[in-house]
């Protein structure tokens, strides 16, 4: 437990004024400062749940078309604030893509310490990465580099591999933290089709956004923003020095029991958070990320180890916020024929309101011919998603939305 006390009232609140005059959009920033406060806290604090141990590593993927979300920006803020940390944090490597070299940095980052709640030595190898192109970092299909990944997020006590040359192996107290970014269509090229909706991302809270926050021509950092860099790492540097169980206060518990008891009768129903069929076992996982988020947002205020109500509200908010957008993550990934075509048509469409069969010609020709547009037609009329009107000249169609907003 940090013996200094803290300079900022709330990191994560800090950390997002520090990082107000840059273009990426807000929820990127606050989900990587999450991810900082992960990647600080280790495997060194966690929650006891029944049989089962939560820690705060979380995987955050970033999704937003190429160039335009600045993705790599709020990555590199994030990454820069972690690595300034001297406190024996563990930063994959720029040159780590791929099991091994992955496998190799977490055994290099073992570490061990003190459990004050039972006075045991401890052994651990946490490890946090930061991919700004997660095509790089997971390569293209590989199925059992996914397996391994979905393995760590669960941070197991020991982890067993076999080497090239060595025999088996193994990792002790792993503890796997990721944050990275992508553009959708590179996830068709990244995931094989049996890998979505199940195993690895049900672990992984996308981020989606399509524009940038905001525009900033030319800002220059202020002294201001120095001084508060400073703070920043160094609340952090004792964050990271937290050690042992977190628990939840009675309002706290009260409140988690009622969503959660409330959130199994709505599963039992079909209804889930997001609207997507291939996040239907990541709904199933919503409570392991709200344990998570609330640790991180408990490590932002002070050291007690002491989850509040707010500290659940903000986690269940900040999570509700991210699933609106997240059912956007795959787009047309999956094994129908015009999949990513009909994604594009259906959020023009919907984006528009209105348009027209010439209009939609004209701006996706490179991806669509007029057959395929009538397939689509038909595919997003008998969904309920559009209207379709043939215009008095009989040779143009008015499409209009009428899915849901």
């Amino acid at each position: 437990m940090s013996s200094l006390s803290r300079e900022l009232p709330n990191w994560i609140d800090a950390y997002l004024r520090y990082t107000e005059n840059t273009e990426p959009p807000k929820s990127y920033h606050e989900w990587c400062g999450l991810s900082v406060i992960a990647g600080a806290l280790q495997r060194k604090t966690y929650i006891n749940w029944g049989f089962e141990t939560i820690y705060p590593n979380m995987y955050v993927i970033l999704v937003g078309p190429s160039g335009r979300t600045r993705k790599g920006v709020a990555l590199g803020i994030a990454k820069e604030i972690l690595g300034s940390v001297s406190s024996h944090i563990h930063i994959a490597p720029e040159s780590s893509s791929g099991r091994e070299s992955t496998i190799m940095a977490m055994k290099r980052a073992m570490n061990s310490f003190e459990d004050p709640t039972d006075n045991k030595i401890k052994i651990h190898c946490s490890l946090t990465a930061f991919s700004e192109e997660l095509s790089v970092f997971l390569g293209q299909g590989d199925v059992k580099y996914l397996a391994n990944l979905t393995d760590w997020y669960d941070s197991k006590d020991s982890w067993a591999y076999e080497t090239i040359g060595r025999g088996m192996d193994s990792l002790q107290g792993l503890c796997f933290n990721l944050a990275g970014g992508t553009a959708p269509d590179w996830l068709q090229s990244m995931l094989p089709p049996e890998a979505v909706g199940g195993g690895w991302t049900a672990r992984v809270i996308f981020i989606v956004e399509e524009i940038k926050g905001k525009t900033v021509s030319k800002y220059d950092r202020t002294s201001e923003d120095i001084a508060l860099q400073e703070t920043l790492v160094r609340d952090l540097e004792r964050i990271s020095q937290l050690k042992g169980r977190f628990q939840l206060d009675s309002a706290a518990d009260n409140a988690y029991t009622q969503w959660y008891e409330a959130e199994d009768a709505k599963l039992k129903k079909g209804q889930q958070a997001v609207e997507d069929h291939r996040f239907a076992a990541y709904c199933e996982r919503r409570s392991t990320h709200i344990r998570k988020l609330m640790m991180a947002y408990s490590a932002s205020r002070c050291d007690d180890l002491l989850i509040t109500l707010p500290d659940f509200e903000c986690s269940l908010t900040t999570l509700t916020t991210a699933e609106r957008k997240m059912h956007k993550t795959f787009g047309g990934l999956g094994k129908a024929r015009y999949g990513d075509s009909t994604e594009q048509i259906k959020d023009y469409i919907k984006m528009m309101g209105v348009t027209t069969r010439k209009v939609l010609l004209a701006r996706f020709y490179r991806d669509i011919d007029g057959p395929t547009l009538r397939t689509i037609e038909e595919t997003l009329e008998q969904m309920q998603h559009i209207k379709v009107k043939l215009l008095p000249n009989e040779k143009d169609k008015l499409y209009e939305w009428i899915g849901p907003k």
